[in-house]
């Protein structure tokens, strides 16, 4: 079997053949150097950072992503009732996609006085509730009132 495993190899390869230095693929993405060179030895890296670097130097995720042979034996398990079988096709060298720009997602931005205004709002309604279950209440006291009045005659 293979996995699929992330390796900055192609991002290293694309800077030096460009001659930019990290310091300066810093300064175009905004991204702490560090970050940098994580990204070129294959370290984490935060989802975001990856799409910047697509999106900016116009290189496909795909190129930061190699599959390598898996080194276990396939084996079958005791406790499985399906046993587990190589693989019979060869394991690709690397991963391929069609590059298109990608969207990196924002958290939505909480805005506290939108808040404040929509719960003042929701206490101003059930206020309005409020009001109007008192004057039904007042009503059915009011006629249970006369109707004990009648029957007292």
């Amino acid at each position: 079997m293979s996995k699929i495993i992330y390796s900055g190899n192609k991002f290293r390869e694309f800077l030096s053949r460009r001659g930019i230095t990290y310091q300066e693929a810093s300064a175009f993405l905004g991204i702490d150097k560090n970050t940098i060179g994580k990204a070129v030895r294959g370290g984490n890296l935060n989802m975001s950072v990856l799409l910047t670097i697509c999106n900016k130097y116009h290189l496909g995720i795909s190129d930061f992503f190699v599959t390598e042979p898996d080194n276990e034996e396939s084996t079958t398990h005791e406790n499985s009732f399906e046993p587990t079988y190589p693989e019979t096709s060869p394991a690709l060298s690397t991963v391929t996609e069609e590059f298109g720009s990608y969207k990196i997602s924002k958290k939505p931005s909480f805005l506290y006085e939108d808040f404040l205004a929509a719960k003042d709002q929701e206490i101003a309604l059930l206020r309005e509730i409020n009001e109007l279950y008192k004057k039904q209440i007042e009503m059915l006291q009011e006629k249970i009132l006369e109707n004990g009045n009648k029957n007292d005659l």
